[in-house]
């Protein structure tokens, strides 16, 4: 009897953690409040401005969406989070989006996929690739373990691929196709996402119905109110400046990017030093790799850097690589110069609207994000006018990095004479503290270096110093490139050797 007792204990416990693992906590804690009573009332956001339910429903019509915008108290106390309770959090994710919807709208778009399901990632993370949830959900598109793992999403001491931006959108994109394939409705296919297929199949034979509002009371109470917070966030990411919100805008090296599949190891002071970058951006950038260091792989690993520096990250990868050749396939009209006003990195140019068309139609035709442009000329509305005159950032590109500005891993120490700068917390304005880098065009004077940057010495090549290493017993060249954050390809080039025995004195890098 008491076996059986302890059986049936145990099989209620392992039942109430299995429910309690399909679902995710977003970052932004919308799903803890209470249903809101719909009303007519004006809802006041910061600084004042106020909005009614039938300013709501007006908004609501004009977008676009794969799921039917309702308005409804749930979705208006979401808003409300969005405009009044949580405002800075509100701010910094309307920032990440201009670092990940172009990617977001990239690949639901090569999967055949709407782009407004990038407002899902809102919902989910609030845009934060780190994001962890309280049952371990986890990154932009909060993929469960065994999830992302059937989706190809690699979890390790060295990677962590549901934070990897391209990959876990890859990922997302696929998952989202197979239950659009399974449901044959939108909204039905975001409930899923959230609870599980299984669930959303219960409430359908409960109700009797397919229609997401028809079966909403028999879902979990998360899964109910989840199409509901996606409409809020649809709403918010459109009409934001509204209501007085004021993006936490990247700088552009996170706005306008590019990835690459690598194949070799490589650690992100090998990228610094090969295209300028400074270390902190290279991490922003890729939050999937745990060490500070891509590990090789013969998958290979999804590398993220700004579109700038691309090529001459694609030539230190086939200086590096004796096996392949790498090619960037997306350089079509990047070739810009910088006769422009800018800041040696960027330059602004204007383009005249020739027709009334949709910003994102527009901004499909220059390689951008309809929400960047957006954002770049603070505009209040998604259609553009003939004639109207828009101001775009565009890159200069960088063929190879010449060492101008060496870039330390964080805690090296800066040159003398060097004085930080008080950390703020908030992302960089594009137009400010920017870093010179060395390239094929002009760089105007007034460009100054970022704080971690310092000026190396000039030397004659006879006279370079090395930093060395003795081999110790059983230790590896992988053991050794990871202890000195460098790749086992660079370690190989700079010695001229396959392999390091017991005893051998070798170069790590030259300074």
């Amino acid at each position: 009897m008491q076996c059986k007792s302890f059986i049936v204990s145990l099989v209620a416990l392992l039942s109430t953690l299995f429910s309690a693992t399909l679902s995710a906590q977003s970052e932004i804690q919308v799903a803890d409040l209470d249903d809101p009573i719909d009303t007519a009332d004006m809802l006041v956001a910061k600084g004042g401005n106020t909005f009614t339910d039938a300013q709501l429903k007006q908004r609501l019509s004009q977008l676009s969406s794969c799921v039917e915008l309702r308005t409804t108290g749930v979705v208006k106390g979401y808003i409300k989070t969005y405009v009044q309770t949580k405002t800075e959090k509100s701010r910094t994710m309307l920032g990440r989006r201009l670092t990940y919807f172009p990617l977001f709208e990239q690949k639901l778009k090569e999967y055949g996929l709407p782009t407004d399901l990038k407002y899902l990632s809102v919902v989910e993370s609030a845009l934060n690739a780190k994001a962890v949830s309280r049952v371990g959900a986890t990154g932009l598109w909060q993929f469960m373990p065994y999830t992302g793992s059937d989706y190809g999403l690699r979890t390790n001491s060295a990677v962590e691929d549901r934070s990897n931006p391209v990959k876990s959108t890859d990922a997302a994109a696929r998952y989202l196709k197979s239950l659009y394939k399974q449901f044959d409705d939108w909204a039905l296919a975001l409930a899923a996402y959230n609870s599980g297929p299984t669930r959303v199949n219960s409430a359908i034979r409960r109700a009797g119905s397919r229609n997401f509002w028809s079966i909403q009371r028999f879902l979990p109470e998360e899964t109910r109110n989840y199409v509901p917070a996606f409409i809020a966030a649809t709403y918010v990411c459109n009409y934001y400046n509204l209501h007085g919100l004021r993006p936490y805008e990247p700088d552009l090296d996170e706005q306008l990017t590019d990835y690459i599949l690598v194949y070799e190891g490589i650690s992100f002071r090998d990228i610094a030093e090969a295209t300028g970058l400074t270390y902190a951006s290279i991490k922003n950038l890729n939050p999937g790799f745990r060490r500070d260091y891509v590990p090789p792989s013969n998958d290979g690993h999804y590398v993220v850097v700004p579109q700038r520096v691309m090529p001459a990250f694609v030539r230190y990868l086939n200086g590096v690589s004796s096996v392949r050749k790498y090619i960037w396939e997306n350089n079509e009209g990047l070739a810009f110069n910088s006769s422009e006003t800018g800041d040696g990195r960027y330059f602004q140019t204007t383009i005249s609207v020739n027709q009334p068309e949709h910003i994102d139609a527009f901004a499909q035709k220059y390689g951008l994000c309809g929400d960047q442009i957006c954002a770049w000329n603070k505009l209040n509305s998604s259609m553009l006018v003939a004639n109207q005159v828009l101001t775009l950032w565009r890159p200069v590109i960088v063929q190879k990095h010449t060492g101008g500005i060496k870039v330390e891993a964080p805690g090296a120490k800066i040159q003398a004479g060097a004085k930080p700068q008080k950390e703020t917390g908030k992302p960089a304005k594009p137009a400010s503290g920017l870093a010179s880098q060395s390239t094929n065009a002009v760089t105007p004077a007034s460009a100054q270096p970022r704080i971690e940057s310092y000026q190396p010495k000039v030397q004659k090549a006879n006279e370079a110093s090395f930093q060395f290493h003795t081999v110790r017993r059983n230790e590896s060249l992988e053991d050794i490139a990871r202890q000195y954050a460098t790749s086992v390809e660079s370690l190989r080039k700079l010695n001229n050797f396959d392999t390091a025995k017991f005893g051998m004195r070798i170069k790590i890098r030259q300074f």
